[in-house]
């Protein structure tokens, strides 16, 4: 298998934290890119992956996904700085881009909806807008791959169909959920406009992070393996699609 560089956005703790673990523990060959709003939060994260055995290529990206400014940075600082790499972490001719867009936000408005424009428009900022800015920012380096990846997180909550059959109860966050409804659409969208690109939306579950209060009912590293397997899976393996992984396999989850 040839190295990947994989860039996994929101990195430094949730379901972030725990795909990268999660990756570099199954396919310690490849790069690992931890794309955090803050450096420091995302260096205390590496030396937390460290201190879990992880040996795999390291380093921080300072991407708020949000900041036009950020994400032209992250994209000059990766471009030039990682090729395909070989053992000893030197550029070569190519490289396999992963793209991870996991940084998201949930929030609810006031009691009164004082606040409730505003709410939305922060959630589907960051939830729908940012991820198609910073894929549309890294499709350069995408073309380049000969084997180019991009897996959008979303969830379970995005599903139409299980809303409509009545699987889905009432939601925490009415505006997270319709913004992953609409993330599912959009990785939809980006995957007819770029063929040479493959695209997944992962479903990790309900886990247990401090987004939801650890209210969850899986451990965040179970939800990360949907992720690992569309990452560094042989590339025919599954098609472009809404994954999940549960018992011990991967299913496809019903839009």
């Amino acid at each position: 298998m040839s190295p990947k560089v994989i860039l996994v956005t929101g990195a430094n703790r949730g379901i972030g934290f725990c795909i990268v673990q999660a990756l570099a523990q199954r396919a310690p060959e490849h790069t690992y890119l931890l794309g955090t709003r803050s450096t420091f939060a995302g260096e205390e994260a590496v030396i937390k992956l460290k201190e879990l055995g992880i040996t795999s290529y390291l380093e921080v990206v300072q991407l708020n996904i949000t900041d036009d400014t950020q994400i032209a940075a992250a994209v000059s600082t990766i471009s030039n700085k990682f090729g395909r790499l070989d053992s000893t972490h030197q550029p070569i001719a190519l490289m396999n881009i992963v793209l991870i867009n996991n940084a998201a936000i949930g929030q609810n408005p006031k009691q009164d909806n004082s606040d409730l424009r505003a709410v939305y428009d922060r959630v589907f900022d960051a939830n729908i807008t940012s991820v198609a800015v910073v894929k549309n920012a890294f499709m350069p380096l995408l073309k380049k791959s000969e084997d180019a990846r991009v897996i959008n997180i979303s969830s379970g909550r995005a599903s139409v169909s299980l809303q409509i059959s009545g699987q889905n109860p009432p939601t925490a966050s009415i505006s997270y959920s319709i913004s992953k409804t609409a993330l599912n659409i959009l990785t939809l969208e980006m995957a007819k406009l770029e063929k040479d690109v493959l695209y997944h939306v992962a479903s990790p579950g309900y886990c247990k992070t401090a987004f939801n209060g650890f209210r969850g009912l899986k451990d965040p590293l179970d939800g990360a393996k949907v992720a690992v397997e569309l990452a560094v899976s042989e590339r025919n393996k599954y098609r472009s699609g809404f994954w999940q992984f549960e018992n011990e396999e991967m299913s496809e989850v019903p839009w």
